[in-house]
C-alpha cells in the first residue's frame, strides 16, 4: 500500500507478510502485525516531523 504526502514523496507502508520476513516476527497474528505497523507508521511520522523541525 503506497501513499503520496504533500512533499510528492511516495512512501511504502510495510505489508504482514514483509513483517514477518524478519526474525522473531514470523509466527504473529495478523492483528498484532496490524498493530506494529501502524506504530511503526506512527513513530516514523514523529521522526520525520522532528527532523523537519530542526
Amino acid at each position: 500500500m503506497s501513499t503520496e504526502n504533500t512533499n510528492t514523496e511516495v512512501s511504502k507502508a510495510l505489508s504482514i507478510e514483509e513483517l514477518r520476513k524478519f526474525d522473531g516476527f514470523d509466527d504473529i497474528t495478523d492483528e498484532q502485525a496490524l498493530e506494529i505497523i501502524e506504530t511503526l507508521r506512527q513513530l516514523a511520522i514523529v521522526i520525520i516531523k522532528t527532523f523537519k523541525n530542526k
